[in-house]
């Protein structure tokens, strides 16, 4: 059965302007532009972050979760839509072409602190705010939310990890695999962008 598409947000919240007396706008930074969204829009942008750490984020499922924030479907249908074009918000099917050319045309970048290893868990590291871990994550994975930001995309961070853990002796090919890579990245990606450990924004090559 194939994957239904994920839809990931795209962009970094710079807060909100006073547009007029009773109007404020959220502005969102995307590559260079700064795009200003209404009240309804930006609840569409923030709830495609995900709510539930338990379930992929799709079209449907971000349509129904706008209905409980008091958003009509067809508003939040429409919304997506003209996101998905503006590049708030992309759709990404794991394990396809999409998602190779989604990691080619974005970047990852950090926003919180890694605080090292779980004393807890062992294998498993936090990241957070001092004194307050808010994601616990694999060591791939915080290794790859660490450095990732150094590369232009996501694509070359994901080689990069899948070279560095062929020079450390690593024998998972989970972690070998650059496409692995980039699956396990997608596939934990709602959980990082959440708690805002993370943001995703247009890539700097080319």
């Amino acid at each position: 059965m194939p994957h239904e598409a994920l839809i990931l947000p795209i962009g970094h919240d710079l807060g909100a302007r006073s547009a007029a007396p009773d109007v404020r706008l959220q502005q969102v930074r995307v590559g260079t532009e700064v795009m200003e969204l209404t009240s309804s829009e930006y609840v569409v942008w923030l709830l495609a972050h995900s709510l539930d750490e338990d379930a992929p984020l799709t079209q449907r499922s971000l349509a129904e979760a706008g209905e409980r924030f008091g958003i009509g479907r067809a508003e939040t249908t429409a919304t997506i839509e003209r996101f998905v074009g503006d590049g708030l918000l992309a759709e990404v099917v794991p394990g396809g072409e999409s998602a190779l050319s989604f990691a080619r045309r974005h970047r990852l970048t950090p926003l919180l602190f890694g605080l090292g290893p779980d004393p807890d868990n062992v294998g498993m590291l936090l990241i957070g705010l001092l004194g307050q871990p808010l994601a616990q994550v694999s060591t791939p994975l915080y290794d790859l939310w660490t450095w990732a930001h150094l590369s232009p995309e996501l694509w070359q961070a994901c080689e990069v990890a899948a070279e560095v853990a062929r020079q450390q002796g690593v024998t998972d090919p989970e972690e070998l695999d650059p496409e692995l890579v980039l699956g396990g990245v997608l596939g934990s990606l709602h959980g990082l962008l959440r708690v805002r450990a993370a943001y995703l924004d247009r890539g700097t090559s080319g």
